[in-house]
């Protein structure tokens, strides 16, 4: 069954003349065609960085809660359907393959590009499962993504930063406003984001939204224990989720709960996976979350460092590259190209690691990249693996361990 739907979505992945075609249309139309109306409640979550940590978070309160829970989020690391979960386990492959068929029966013209027959089939298995609370991350931007054709109860905005300019606008101002395309008239909007508070304000005042906005509606003191060992960004995160569900009167914590949340680590996000050497991935691809990467990184003190590294084309390498002008410590670059046709060329990173003076190797694959800096590290030396989430799924393949 894996086997058959991991064809069908390789066969998804290019019926569209345009894999990314942002617009709403499409989905209105299907949700029509399927009468999909769900009745559960909604939480949709944007941002450029921390959305899938809030949607996490938000869904680890609630787990203990009587509430059955919908969790839709992307992309996935090793299998699909880690994007579909229903408290806690992951959808098996045939639902979401019978889904998809049934909504493909619908589609004669092939019209709706892949995120689009996915987030469908989301709604459609949550609706089936007569859930009670969805979690929707948003794929790209807000206004036009295909989550935003369902009418969230309350929406978050997790951070406002520069990526996927070439689709969203090339300023944080214009970013801004298609993120807040997920706010709703009459409806709390909840904003981490510390950067653009005015345009959000204005946005939100247009359409008669009710936006709070972290550090000034609320901050980390709504954590409901000792928090000094969250990183300010996680303590952000935490308090969006935190005060979301209590504008819709979801919270109620535990001492388990206080345990697991102080515990929480999200697979990709500044992971360890091993000690000795120390392996972190993170799934850091763009400026503002690369910049966290390194600010974690300087804290964590003075090791030999390897970084396995590799990117899409879309990225800004030469400035994410630049930031590592701050690491003083003893480093190494291991670089590759991804397989995805989306890749950046291994001469372009080479020549941006040249320009900076960096020390780096070069290899067939990242997942060769990566063999490369386990052969070179002693016990006490220290991996980062980062760049996107292609560069994690292609190294490990579904496996990993210390």
């Amino acid at each position: 069954m894996k086997e058959k739907l991991n064809l069908l979505l390789k066969s998804l992945e290019t019926r569209h003349s345009n894999p990314i075609d942002l617009s709403l249309n499409r989905v209105q139309e299907f949700k029509q065609k399927l009468t999909l109306n769900p009745n559960f409640k909604i939480i949709t979550v944007a941002g450029t960085n921390g959305k899938g940590s809030v949607c996490f978070y938000i869904n680890q309160i609630l787990k203990h809660s009587n509430y059955k829970i919908g969790l839709y989020t992307s992309p996935h690391f090793f299998d699909f359907n880690e994007r579909i979960i229903i408290n806690s386990e992951k959808c098996s492959e045939s639902e979401i393959l019978q889904s998809m068929e049934y909504i493909l029966g619908f589609d004669d013209s092939d019209s709706l590009t892949f995120f689009e027959i996915t987030t469908l089939a989301a709604i459609l298995i949550f609706d089936n499962h007569n859930i009670d609370i969805a979690i929707l991350e948003v794929g790209l931007g807000g206004r036009l993504d295909a989550v935003n054709a369902f009418e969230p109860d309350i929406s978050v905005i997790t951070s406002i930063g520069l990526d996927h300019t070439e689709y969203l606008g090339d300023t944080l101002e214009k970013i801004a406003v298609e993120k807040s395309g997920v706010m709703r008239a009459t409806k709390p909007c909840v904003i981490g984001d510390e950067n653009c508070i005015d345009i959000l304000k204005n946005q939100a005042s247009e359409i008669n939204s009710i936006p709070y906005f972290f550090n000034k509606d609320f901050d980390s003191n709504i954590i409901p224990f000792d928090k000094s060992q969250l990183t300010y960004v996680q303590q952000k995160n935490l308090s969006c989720a935190i005060f979301s569900l209590h504008q819709l009167g979801l919270t109620e914590f535990t001492s388990n709960l206080k345990e697991e949340l102080l515990q929480q680590d999200f697979f990709g996000r500044f992971y360890r996976i091993s000690t000795k050497p120390e392996v972190i991935i993170d799934v850091a691809h763009n400026l503002d979350s690369v910049k966290n990467l390194v600010h974690s990184l300087l804290k964590l003190g003075n090791k030999k460092t390897y970084f396995v590294f590799s990117a899409l084309k879309d990225k800004d390498i030469s400035s994410i590259i630049k930031l590592f002008e701050k690491f003083t410590y003893d480093s190494e670059w291991l670089v590759s190209e991804l397989s995805s046709p989306r890749a950046q060329k291994l001469s372009f990173i080479e020549q941006h690691l040249e320009k900076n003076n960096y020390t780096f190797d070069s290899a067939d694959s990242i997942k060769k990249a990566y063999e490369l800096a386990l052969n070179k590290a002693l016990n006490d030396d220290r991996i980062v693996v980062f760049g996107s989430f292609c560069v994690i799924s292609e190294i490990f393949e579904g496996n990993y361990a210390e």
